[in-house]
């Protein structure tokens, strides 16, 4: 009997264990939430993780306007995209990459996304909550949720009989222990590793199916657990993804009652589930409770797929919420359906790069296409990034870091970064003419977006002759046929030829005995100095080479 009231005992202290570290671990992980939230998200994805995310992108409906892999490399995305990813889940990784390679063409649902941010930054509590609730439903290491969430149907179950078998045989062995302990205690023994070890033979070939469907079961009984959520949202403001979500959960709880146990235990380590763990292992009980299981699922695409647009929207938009708060000095933009005059305009004021920390910022507001000059390290380049990110922004998470911004719907595109391509053995030339090919191509879309277009030194890759002269053909038609351009070019020749087609503006600097300083302002008209060979002496070229390319230049004219 004393045996029984220390058995009772311990498995009280146990449980009672458990449960605190529940209370704790949930009292800890709130706590984070708040602190985290108005802070730079500073969080970056393994290897494996970070080359899986783009699976939902790839294999969902594209927007009319999406960035393509040029122009996400040209615009070093992948940097924005860790800027703004404060996600606390898997699946809002997964939907953040998708709505930033995504940017939408549609007011209604870029109006929608601005309410739900709002509503968010407006909610201490609600927010809170439902940071909370997708925190719980976590992270995944190295694959796409999506992607396996759609392989679930190929996986191969093999049949339960064996299972129960070896399950059955071993009860059987501990059973003899009680008629003939020595040898029940050998087959025991026997018996207990030989299912260990077939258990993990069998484990390792659906690991990843494994993993990801213990994940679903997370998602799933998590998100059903809404109840300190709406409750948070007094005014319903969330009810319409609330409601989905709900009722996508509980029909795929409904499909997996029992299981949750058994396939995703979440232990906390303790001697308790540890012991829990090592039956589960012999006793093949969680291999039995998938291959049972799994087949429900194959018909529950609807469910998986209204389950993760809701949570990773959401998700997303907290994300953005927390993003406008860190940085303090953004605004939702003005877009315009395209069409009118007023079609091509783009105007703001106090724009600025997202990636710096502490940014000169600059305004514009025109109509015409930009054709912009000025010396080596102006910040030519950098203001050509900053207005197509933050074009990419406003058209995917409805902020732009600006004081204002106004603009049509534009698909944005870019030439800038390019490289040799050794693989095809193509050329510096070859690879820009394609470059600029696409996006002539991208121009002549029937009833596509307008593009706007960044280029960054057309045709660098040539002769001066050819280039000025091909650069002058180019640049022309793409100003009838884009929305808007924004070309940089150290040629001044191009800011004569072209003046009746583009707006000039440059950037300058301010020229001492020693130095060259920089405002990174943007000035109207062309640039009327040059500092590259004033350069060459400021980093220590000799003295004598700089001042016989300065005679050879001004012979030149």
């Amino acid at each position: 009997m004393e045996v029984i009231y220390i058995i009772v005992g311990c498995l009280v202290f146990f449980a009672g264990k458990g449960i605190y570290d529940s209370y704790n671990n949930a009292k800890k992980l709130r706590a984070r939430i708040i602190r985290e939230y108005g802070s730079k998200a500073d969080r970056k994805l393994d290897e494996g993780r970070a080359q899986s995310i783009s699976y939902y992108c790839r294999n969902r409906d594209r927007s009319r306007c999406p960035v393509d892999d040029i122009t996400w490399n040209d615009l070093d995305m992948d940097s924005i995209y860790y800027l703004l990813n404060n996600c606390k889940s898997a699946i809002g990784d997964e939907y953040l990459y998708y709505l930033l390679r995504n940017p939408s063409d549609s007011l209604s649902d870029l109006k929608e996304r601005g309410r739900v941010i709002d509503v968010l930054a407006g909610n201490k509590e609600l927010r809170t909550e439902l940071g909370f609730l997708l925190a719980a439903i976590g992270g995944i290491k190295n694959i796409s949720v999506y992607e396996y969430i759609c392989r679930l149907k190929n996986v191969d179950i093999d049949s339960n009989l064996k299972h129960f078998l070896q399950a059955a045989l071993l009860a059987a062995s501990i059973g003899l222990i009680f008629y003939n302990p020595t040898i029940g205690i050998v087959a025991t023994v026997c018996l207990f590793f030989a299912n260990i070890i077939s258990y993990f033979r069998r484990k390792s070939q659906i690991e990843c199916y494994f993993s990801i469907f213990s994940y679903i079961l997370q998602m799933a009984g998590t998100a059903g657990k809404l109840g300190k959520v709406t409750a948070a949202d007094k005014s319903g403001e969330l009810k319409a993804y609330t409601d989905v979500i709900h009722s996508a959960s509980a029909k795929l709880a409904r499909t997996t009652r029992g299981t949750q146990f058994f396939l995703n235990p979440g232990g906390s380590g303790d001697l308790l589930q540890t012991i829990f763990d090592y039956l589960r292992m012999a006793f093949h009980v969680d291999l039995i409770a998938f291959n049972l299981t799994v087949s429900k699922f194959f018909d529950r695409q609807e469910e998986f797929d209204a389950l993760f647009e809701n949570l990773g929207f959401l998700d997303c938009m907290l994300a953005a919420a927390s993003y406008r708060e860190w940085t303090g000095d953004t605004c939702e933009p003005d877009l315009r359906a395209n069409g009118g005059e007023q079609k091509s305009r783009i105007e703001f004021e106090g724009l600025s790069h997202p990636l710096i920390p502490e940014p000169v910022v600059n305004s514009l507001s025109t109509a015409r296409p930009v054709l912009l000059t000025g010396s080596n390290a102006s910040g030519k380049s950098t203001f050509l990034k900053a207005v197509a990110i933050n074009a990419i922004l406003a058209q995917s998470i409805f902020t732009v870091r600006a004081e204002k911004y106004s603009s049509a719907f534009f698909h944005v595109m870019s030439s800038m970064a390019l490289q040799d391509n050794l693989a095809l053995s193509e050329s510096y030339y070859i690879v820009e003419i394609k470059s600029l090919k696409r996006i002539m191509d991208a121009t002549a879309e029937k009833d596509a977006v307008p593009v706007m277009c960044f280029i960054d030194e057309v045709l660098r890759g040539t002769n001066t002759v050819e280039r000025i002269a091909a650069s002058t053909e180019i640049l022309k038609k793409l100003s009838a046929a884009a929305g808007m351009s924004f070309v940089a070019t150290h040629d001044i020749e191009l800011t004569y030829k072209l003046e009746e087609y583009y707006a000039n503006y440059h950037f300058e600097e301010q020229v001492s005995d020693d130095e060259v300083t920089f405002d990174y302002l943007l000035h109207e008209g062309r640039t009327t100095t040059r500092n590259a060979i004033r350069l060459l002496g400021m980093l220590g070229f000799d003295k004598e080479i700089v001042d016989a390319a300065q005679k050879s230049a001004e012979s030149m004219g």
